[in-house]
């Protein structure tokens, strides 16, 4: 059904997943729509609040226009980001890594490394593109394993670029090697710096160890202190973080070390991300984790939108976990389409390049070689990135048109995937997950409204004035 009904404590609403609208019904009504039964007057009263169409309703996933499309723009301006897989070697033995040996459907750790031969041939053809700006990632492993490669590469990538346009360097790293001569570095080259931090010493402790067992917090804050003291400008302003969140995670214990280090974390929005609690198919993760084991945001939701009512700016963790589902919902487009053509939160394969340490392209450095888009000696394999979205378009696109979440989901190709394909039943536990997460961002969304109506207008607000 193309309706979602919402009930808080504050009204009674209904979604709309055609229009992307919200709006507020009586009790009486939205008992009646809550069954998920509409006889013709309930449907003539959703058609006048301009919740329903009142004509068929077409919705298309990556048509054919679209993948063409795609296709031409990566032909004429290739990625938008190059990322190159230096290593596959780490210092760190992190438990909950992907690469630690407990996914069937990933590598693991190695002492591959790329050659220099390959990466100068990902180099040049990315330099073959034309575009206004290059971005150069550095992946592993550990990056900073193979350092001198790393500034080798970052030579040539400025030595090629062509009058007018930037190159932009990035960077992530474990933080155990930033050494004196290795900050100068990023700072003289101005790199987007992320360091896995993942929290007070006690939890980042608990999984981030290195090759040899020992815990890492205290040296990787000493090398942030350091690093800070001598770049303080470029540190403020480049150096960020990235978080894995394990549940049971004292995410309060993450928001006081947050509070309390301002100095190394202040003003900073990390990159959250949560860890893997299933292997392949069917098997558990490699962790160790208490039965019934799960996520839970539910603190971290209370405080972002407790201060987004009163007129604050929540902590930098809530908008880290909470900010970028918000302004989906608070930006949504809303209009009245008769024929709805969708990504379905696909990005085309190989906009975000991954080069591993073999000269293969993949779709991103985080997605197993299962769907592989091309090489360092052939380029682009177009052919293949176009069956990646035909077979992605047939899979979902018939399952969409009656679905209220359509306009707000977001699906990707390995998120599907049951090792080499993508299938129906992969397909059926994502949209399920999505929709019950989604559902509950939309009843926080107008709880929040319903007491504040403009709570969520600082969000454009304030990227734009960070971007001046």
């Amino acid at each position: 059904m193309l309706l979602l009904p919402i009930e808080t404590e504050k009204g009674q609403y209904l979604y709309s997943g055609w229009s992307n609208r919200i709006v507020e019904v009586s009790k009486e009504l939205f008992s009646q729509y809550r069954t998920g039964v509409l006889n013709d007057k309930l449907k003539e009263i959703a058609i006048r609040a301009a919740l329903l169409p009142d004509a068929a309703f077409r919705v298309e996933v990556f048509s054919p226009e679209l993948i063409s499309r795609a296709i031409a723009e990566l032909k004429s301006r290739g990625p938008e980001m190059l990322v190159l897989g230096i290593t596959e070697a780490c210092n760190f033995r992190c438990d909950y890594c992907y690469y630690s040996g407990g996914y069937p459907d990933s590598r693991t750790h190695a002492d591959r490394t790329i050659d220099n031969h390959t990466a100068v041939a990902a180099i040049e053809w990315y330099f073959g593109f034309s575009r206004p700006d290059y971005r150069i990632g550095f992946y592993g492993g550990e990056p900073l394993l193979h350092f001198s490669l790393l500034k080798e590469i970052v030579a040539l990538a400025e030595r090629k670029r062509g009058g007018g346009c930037r190159v932009i360097f990035a960077l992530t790293t474990n933080g155990s090697l930033l050494t004196d001569d290795v900050c100068d570095f990023l700072a003289e080259r101005d790199f987007e710096t992320f360091v896995s931090l993942d929290g007070p010493e006690a939890v980042h402790d608990r999984y981030r160890k290195d090759a040899c067992g020992n815990p890492t917090f205290s040296r990787i804050i000493d090398n942030l202190q350091r690093f800070r003291e001598r770049h303080t400008d470029y540190f403020d302003r480049q150096v960020n973080y990235s978080m894995t969140i394990v549940p049971p995670d004292p995410l309060d214990e993450i928001v006081q070390f947050m509070n309390r280090n301002t100095w190394l974390l202040g003003g900073k929005t990390p990159k959250v991300s949560s860890v893997r609690l299933f292997s392949g198919n069917d098997g558990l993760s490699p962790l160790v984790l208490p039965e019934d084991c799960s996520f839970d945001f539910t603190s971290v939701w209370d405080r972002y939108i407790e201060s987004s009512v009163r007129g604050a700016v929540p902590d930098p963790f809530s908008r880290a976990v909470c900010e970028a589902s918000i302004t989906r919902i608070h930006r949504r487009p809303m209009n009245q389409p008769g024929h709805l053509v969708t990504t379905g939160g696909q990005c085309t394969p190989g906009k975000r390049c991954y080069v591993d340490t073999g000269g293969k392209f993949h779709m991103c450095e985080r997605v197993n070689a299962f769907f592989p888009v091309g090489s360092v000696a052939e380029g682009y394999d177009l052919d293949a990135i176009s069956g990646y979205l035909t077979s992605y378009a047939e899979l979902i696109g018939s399952r969409c048109s009656e679905c209220w979440a359509v306009r707000l989901c977001n699906k990707c190709i390995p998120m599907l995937s049951e090792g080499e394909r993508m299938t129906g039943s992969a397909l059926d536990a994502l949209c399920e997950r999505q929709k019950k997460d989604l559902a509950i961002k939309l009843a926080r969304y107008c709880h929040a409204r319903a007491q504040n109506l403009d709570c969520f207008d600082f969000i454009g607000k304030r990227k734009t004035e960070e971007a001046d």
